[in-house]
């Protein structure tokens, strides 16, 4: 995350992926493919193991108002305590601060991506809502 709110990169872009940085290692051909999804996105690396997730969020949330991001997708794994917040902090953005951003998530599991809607994203974070699903 080491790049400028207005680094010239993301203003030409206007959509930001933002994968877990395992990702790269992980899944490159993924990762490819997504960053070159719809003319092309800006990437931002985020590891939620080294950095807190205020650092992220604040970041990420300067980077959409002042790159004028108009779309931001989340790539991550699958069932990671950290990558699952990441999904939390652009849905969280979205709802507080860039409510015409549009958002996107995706997580890879067993080498197999599958899109997660925001609506997902927002109830996986109310574990009393998720219990009340599965009775």
């Amino acid at each position: 995350m080491s790049i400028n709110v207005g680094d010239r990169r993301l203003r030409e872009k206007g959509q930001l992926l933002l994968i877990g940085s395992c990702m790269n290692s992980r899944f490159p051909d993924i990762v490819k493919e997504y960053r070159e999804k719809d003319g092309g996105h800006a990437v931002l690396h985020v590891c939620l193991e080294e950095m807190h997730v205020n650092h992220a969020g604040f970041k990420i949330g300067s980077i959409i108002r002042y790159s004028n991001m108009n779309k931001v997708t989340v790539l991550t794994v699958d069932g990671s305590p950290h990558c699952v917040q990441l999904h939390f902090v652009v849905e969280d953005l979205k709802s507080h601060f860039t409510t015409d951003i549009d958002t996107a998530h995706f997580v890879v599991e067993k080498g197999k991506v599958h899109q997660v809607s925001p609506k997902a994203v927002k109830r996986a974070r109310h574990l009393s809502k998720l219990e009340s699903m599965l009775k």
